[in-house]
């Protein structure tokens, strides 16, 4: 108890009668180390969640269910009622799919069209709310198609696609489209959306009926159904319970794809950015350990006589020791406090006005209180290790060769 008392008493003389510049300039580099710690890591996560965000509300929701052993799945309607009704089940649509080729004044598109009733399948996805030319699709709708601002175009040059787009098309246009046959459909466009998702618009949408139009025996199948979740739900209890789904007396063979498994390429990316993550807090802490290192060691070099002193009166090498390793500490909690507060009140709202902009749209600086206590955290660990490995080498030399160095 002594020793820590003496060597608290030590580190605030230390601090109090040093010089308040080398503290300024030590405190302002532990700052931008602490900052560098959690700012780009902060901003790959916002692009990570971004993401997923935009597969589950524009491709798959939470829960993908699919047909096994059979093409199709029987009583579409019937199954999402069902799936609706299990508890933590916000909202179910089914899907049907098929490829097909769009064709505008000389431009051709390959992409699949998906039927939807578009009442049902407003509550799992947001497409309805992306409309940036002409409107949704409606019950009933024939003739008419929603196409993706990738596969139209609509001149919009910067689009990632827009060179294999089909470029000039708006709501109201004609375009013709081709199911896998030298036969094609006319079909009005009657509303473009715009997801900022490149995988999400590329795709093509018509309405059930229609659907029904082109292929009447798949009145009340689906090749597949979308299931959107409340928050915090089991997701394996409610794939469970879909699974042990009766209709007509029959349990019908599913399978299963999670959100995480529609990624897709986009799930390489991610892992991409997680490795980035890494690096990039590995070198923040290694330049935070570097900076207390040499601010240590050169005060050790500077003061190795009066050390030699201290310890010729009695002053344990544990104090000593421990001074250093409480100083530094002392400046990584200054630092990071308020580091924390400039990136939560200043960085973060000025991120928000300004935001980065991603190919798959704006992304803000997430705040995340666990996040920058653990950085806080590893970055005191940090600067205890950085101060005790000089002290503790510097205390190693013998006390007459201490007190008489230069």
């Amino acid at each position: 108890m002594n020793s820590l008392k003496v060597a608290v008493f030590l580190a605030f003389k230390s601090i109090t009668r040093g010089d308040w510049r080398v503290l300024l300039l030590t405190v302002s580099m532990l700052i931008l180390v602490y900052l560098n710690l959690v700012f780009t890591p902060a901003l790959l996560a916002g692009a990570v969640q971004d993401i997923n965000e935009k597969t589950k509300h524009t491709m798959s929701g939470d829960i993908v269910v699919q047909p096994d052993k059979y093409p199709v799945i029987a009583g579409a309607q019937e199954m999402v009622s069902e799936i609706e009704s299990i508890d933590g089940v916000a909202a179910a649509c089914a899907r049907n799919s098929l490829g097909a080729e769009i064709r505008h004044q000389g431009e051709r598109f390959i992409t699949a069209i998906y039927a939807i009733d578009p009442a049902q399948d407003s509550g799992v996805f947001d497409i309805s709310e992306k409309i940036v030319d002409g409107s949704y699709l409606e019950a009933g709708d024939r003739d008419q198609v929603l196409l993706g601002v990738q596969i139209a175009g609509n001149y919009r040059e910067e689009l990632e696609l827009y060179a294999s787009s089909l470029k000039t098309v708006h709501a109201g246009d004609k375009v013709t489209i081709y199911y896998g046959s030298d036969l094609g459909k006319e079909y009005t466009v009657k509303g473009i959306f715009f997801t900022e998702f490149v995988q999400s618009d590329i795709r093509a949408y018509i309405t059930e009926d229609e659907f029904e139009t082109l292929v009447p025996q798949m009145k009340d199948r689906a090749t597949s159904i979308h299931v959107k979740l409340k928050p915090h739900v089991d997701r394996e209890s409610v794939m469970e319970q879909i699974q042990s789904i009766r209709i007509l007396g029959i349990r019908q063979p599913l399978k299963f794809q999670t959100w995480e498994d529609a990624l897709g390429v986009m799930r390489s990316m991610t892992k991409s950015f997680d490795q980035i993550i890494a690096i990039l807090r590995t070198i923040a802490l290694i330049v935070a350990a570097i900076t207390i290192f040499i601010v240590t060691y050169v005060d050790l070099v500077n003061k190795r006589r009066q050390i030699g002193i201290e310890r010729a009166i009695g002053i344990t090498s544990v104090s000593i020791v421990s001074s250093y390793v409480i100083r530094a500490v002392i400046y990584a909690v200054l630092s990071i406090l308020a580091a924390a507060l400039i990136f939560v009140y200043v960085v973060v709202p000025i991120e928000a006005l300004h935001p980065f902009h991603f190919p798959f749209g704006d992304v803000l600086l997430p705040v995340d209180v666990s996040y920058l206590t653990s950085s806080g955290l590893i970055l005191c660990a940090v600067a205890v290790v950085s101060a005790f490995v000089p002290a503790w080498q510097t205390i190693r030399t013998k006390i007459i060769d201490a007190i008489w160095s230069s």
